[in-house]
């Protein structure tokens, strides 16, 4: 009869649980890093160029926004399009009766949600009344559209939708 090879036993030391120990951390830290890199580098923080200011006149801006209101103006994102030059976007404005707001000028910017870094802005054309167009070249996804119209009188209204194309 033949003896049993008895299995060899490794046996943990002290190094080899400083080994892992280490490992570990050392993976876990150099994700943290590139986590922190990568939120820092697409998103800075900086929401307005001038945050304290902005604060400041923040009751002169309510205010405005109330005077805006009392108009009755409303504006709808009526076709987002894309054509060979850029995307086309049509904004319609009606009056407080509902009827179009026509002649008015009519001025815009587009801004990413999370940064102002690709922020554009747009010249919109009268493409018959109360419907104004503009044409931007901008990347697929979502963005903040801000319209402002200023009619003949001087009166002028504010609208901000959140518009989407592929």
């Amino acid at each position: 009869m033949t003896a049993l090879a008895k299995p060899q036993v490794r046996e943990l030391k002290g190094w080899h649980v400083l080994i892992m120990f280490l490992a570990f951390f050392g993976v876990m830290l150099g994700v943290n890093i590139y986590m922190v890199v990568q939120a820092v580098r697409t998103f800075p923080g900086e929401v307005n160029s001038r945050p304290y200011e902005a604060g400041l006149a923040y009751n002169r801006t309510l205010k405005a926004m109330a005077t805006e209101r009392a108009l009755g103006w409303r504006a709808r994102v009526d076709a987002i399009e894309t054509t060979a030059v850029g995307t086309r976007i049509v904004v319609r404005w009606s009056n407080a009766s509902a009827q179009p707001l026509m002649g008015a000028m009519v001025k815009g910017k587009i801004v990413r949600p999370a940064t102002e870094a690709q922020s554009h802005d747009l010249a919109f054309t009268e493409i018959e009344p109360g419907a104004y167009a503009a044409v931007v070249k901008a990347a697929p996804g979502a963005w903040d559209l801000s319209v402002t119209a200023t009619d003949a009188r001087g009166e002028h209204r504010t609208a901000q939708r959140r518009v989407v194309w592929p």
